[in-house]
């Protein structure tokens, strides 16, 4: 039996590592089928199927994925399938995706894992809303673990019209965000210059 043939067979194992196991092989092996494969373990009982498979969606860059990645990022009941959808979506990109990781910025928080999903995400999108989301995660979250996230990618999208944000970055409880902030600034002195 092939890779793929014991892989199919794995997925109907009521073990759910040997599913997740299988899925994983499936994301790897990137059959033409993939996506049909995959796309019914994310109605799986068990969370961790139903995240393993929503990463593996990711895997095999296959768009059919993105609308059912975004609402399992904004409809499962559970943070850490969740997180794996919004993951998931970083291998595309596009308006929709877009709207569902602002979105997820401003849902009821209960973790940090999803906002540092999207700050990072973020960066992908060099638009108006990504910034002013970035700039609302850096000044505003209480988390500093999701500011570290949205300097990282602030950064990335800098411009001269960031330096007022950068300034009060400055004030930041946490030395990496000011040490980013002080790093911003003084790219954009030298852009100036020059």
């Amino acid at each position: 039996m092939d890779e793929l043939q014991i892989a199919l067979t794995d997925l109907q194992n009521p073990n759910t590592e040997i599913k997740e196991l299988a899925l994983d092989k499936i994301g790897t092996l990137k059959p033409d089928n993939a996506f049909d494969i995959i796309l019914p373990f994310l109605n799986d009982v068990d969370p961790e199927v139903r995240g393993t498979a929503a990463c593996n969606l990711g895997y095999i860059n296959d768009s059919k994925s993105i609308p059912y990645l975004i609402k399992l990022a904004e409809t499962d009941s559970e943070e850490k399938v969740r997180s794996g959808a919004l993951s998931a979506l970083g291998n595309y990109k596009s308006d929709e995706v877009l709207r569902c990781l602002l979105n997820e910025v401003y849902r009821e928080k209960k973790s940090r894992g999803p906002r540092q999903i999207v700050a990072k995400q973020l960066q992908n999108y060099n638009n108006s809303k990504s910034l002013d989301t970035l700039t609302f995660l850096l000044l505003e979250d209480e988390d500093v673990y999701v500011r570290i996230f949205a300097a990282d990618s602030l950064f990335v999208l800098n411009r001269s019209g960031l330096q007022s944000v950068w300034k009060q970055a400055l004030e930041d409880n946490c030395t990496y965000v000011t040490e980013v902030a002080e790093k911003a600034i003084n790219n954009l002195q030298e852009i100036f210059k020059n």
